[in-house]
């Protein structure tokens, strides 16, 4: 080996010595040239390394000691956000590409406080081994029943009540965003006839899927009968506004209330699902979250078919836990919105300022930004987006949502240099520009990665998913 070294050292020494002046003068600039841009990579590498992985609030563990929000790995640790601490959650990524695997899954199984999830298909609940588990399917046989009127039922004199079942309307009849003159019209005054109709027959007896089918099987003239007939003046007065109006419009807004709930009068499973459960039997209302797991279960074949139950849901869970008086004995409440735009238009702006104080976080999960534009529009989703502490990026495939990503992220200065060679000088020439940290089309390739910005910047992260360990 000795040997053979000195022979390569001798000839590389001839064939130097053997080479003109201007040909070892070119040799060394452009050596020099490359050994610059190297140890300017390095440099730049190892700084924006440090940039990039800066932990700031998060944590990293080993992966049975980190217990919370789990976002993905740092070699073989975890970063992650403890359950304790604040900061709402945003996942956007295509399908199967980690959101519920990666991330929610891992969530989940380390979470210790109370959660509730939107479960497609029950693959979530099958590979999350929770305590206190309740399980609401409306297709299972032997589901827990959802009871839409449990917390109204708590309160203890009948304006309360009334007040419940009014919002209990709006929340079933939504106000909608960028709707005509007419649609708006329709759209107020059937909630006005849903309003009636809950106070009135909820002070009958009757439970919610019966209101339903009573409105559903009436006509307008009889279902106003029928109200009358209780003789419940606060009911009666949201339909006397009706009298004298011309009756193509009253078919018209009955026409209005009647869409928004006929799931709940007419598909067999969610009548059986839902309702006051028999004297000795639970039953799932919001208020089960302070000590119970909650698993929302529905087959994503029929998640468009369920859509206005899903909403309902996790509505009223909202309204709930913006009412939540805590206490230093209360747990950290997970809401996690896997589907996040099939649960319909939520006010989940207002709920993300409002939760943020009152030990509750959100995970809302959606397959790209312009979903949420599609449902929400630009101006509220922008709103939304910026009350998000942590943003997962998993993929992002539409140019719109890569740009919005990207912008986002920043941009950084970057310094060029161009250097030219002759036989006589060697001309450097500097200037700076500014790029993007991450290329828009960059996030439409991430792989095995994905990228997490937080309020101190960005972390790239492997996927940690949770059948790997």
């Amino acid at each position: 080996m000795a040997e053979w070294f000195g022979q390569t050292l001798n000839f590389c020494i001839s064939a130097w010595n053997n080479l003109v002046a201007t040909d070892r003068m070119l040799i060394i600039i452009a050596a020099a040239v490359i050994l610059s841009f190297a140890a300017s990579d390095i440099i730049t590498n190892l700084l924006g390394r440090k940039k990039k992985q800066a932990l700031g609030t998060l944590r990293k563990a080993r992966h049975k000691k980190a217990k919370g929000i789990r976002f993905g790995l740092i070699g073989r640790k975890v970063v992650y956000s403890p359950t304790e601490a604040e900061g709402h959650i945003a996942v956007v990524g295509g399908s199967g590409l980690g959101k519920t695997s990666a991330l929610l899954i891992p969530t989940l199984r380390s979470w210790t406080g109370h959660f509730m999830t939107i479960d497609i298909s029950g693959d979530i609940c099958k590979n999350v081994a929770a305590p206190d588990k309740l399980i609401y399917d409306p297709a299972g046989k032997n589901t827990v029943p959802y009871n839409i009127f449990g917390m109204i039922d708590k309160f203890h004199n009948d304006t309360a009540k009334d007040e419940a079942l009014s919002q209990l309307a709006y929340l079933l009849m939504p106000p909608t965003k960028n709707s005509d003159d007419a649609a708006s019209y329709f759209l107020s005054e059937g909630r006005k006839i849903l309003i009636a109709s809950l106070i009135a027959f909820y002070h009958q007896g009757l439970d919610f899927v019966e209101i339903c089918e009573k409105i559903i099987s009436s006509s307008w003239q009889q279902l106003f009968t029928a109200i009358d007939n209780t003789k419940y003046t606060p009911a009666i007065m949201y339909i006397n506004g009706f009298a004298g109006s011309n009756e193509k419009n009253i078919s018209g807004c009955m026409q209005s209330c009647t869409a928004s709930i006929t799931l709940f009068a007419t598909n067999q499973a969610v009548k059986q699902s839902i309702g006051r459960p028999p004297e000795g039997k639970n039953a799932i209302t919001p208020a089960s979250l302070e000590n119970h797991n909650l698993f929302i279960v529905v087959e994503d074949a029929k998640l468009k078919l369920y859509a206005p139950l899903l909403h309902i849901i996790t509505a009223q869970t909202l309204e709930f836990l913006s009412a939540r008086k805590i206490t230093d004995n209360y747990k950290t409440i997970l809401l996690a919105l896997d589907e996040f735009v099939s649960l319909g238009h939520l006010e989940i702006t207002e709920a993300l300022r409002k939760l943020r104080k009152r030990k509750v976080r959100i995970m809302v999960l959606t397959q790209s930004i312009a979903d949420l534009d599609m449902m929400y529009g630009q101006a509220e989703r922008k709103s939304m987006l910026a009350n998000f502490k942590y943003i997962a990026v998993l993929s992002a495939s539409d140019s719109d949502t890569q740009e919005y990503l990207a912008r986002l992220v920043g941009r950084h200065d970057v310094r060029n240099t161009s250097i030219s060679v002759s036989a006589h000088a060697t001309t450097r020439t500097h200037s700076k520009s500014k790029e993007y940290i991450i290329e828009p089309h960059d996030f439409a390739h991430l792989g095995k990665m994905l990228v997490l910005l937080h309020d101190e910047g960005i972390l790239r992260l492997h996927k940690d998913f949770y059948f790997k360990h």
